[in-house]
């Protein structure tokens, strides 16, 4: 059922107002109703970031936990967002930084308030892609 849920989504047309472009570190995110609730596990989500196209961009992939961490708003409440993000939960959001070399963990951001967190790659956890702009 996953597989057919994700498979719907990347068929999904997505277009430019989906993706919000960080001048300040110059990522561009995907920013789109899949944003809100859609969860996976991390291997899904990696997969469905690396199949990822918003118009005539691709290349997306997962965040880094201090990437992540750059569009949180400490000031913000559910959700502790910078302005201009449109879709997010307050759920907790994959990276890809490593929790203390443990292949099992990697470290996590929940948007209710900004808080930082170690969560298992085997459970469902929300996905916001990436990428870098050259």
């Amino acid at each position: 059922m996953k597989s057919l849920l994700l498979f719907l989504l990347l068929l999904a047309s997505l277009n430019a107002k989906d993706v919000i472009y960080d001048t300040s570190t110059s990522l561009l995110w995907q920013d789109a109703y899949a944003n809100d609730e859609f969860s996976l596990t991390y291997k899904e989500a990696q997969d469905y970031c690396a199949d990822l196209v918003v118009e005539e961009y691709k290349d997306f992939r997962l965040p880094t936990l201090n990437e992540l961490q750059s569009i949180i708003d400490y000031k913000n409440y559910k959700p502790a967002i910078i302005k201009g993000f449109r879709h997010v939960g307050n759920e907790t959001y994959w990276t890809t930084t490593p929790y203390a070399n443990d292949y099992d963990y990697v470290w996590t951001i929940n948007f209710k308030k900004g808080a930082r967190d170690v969560k298992a790659k085997h459970y469902d956890r929300n996905v916001r892609c990436v990428q870098k702009v050259k």
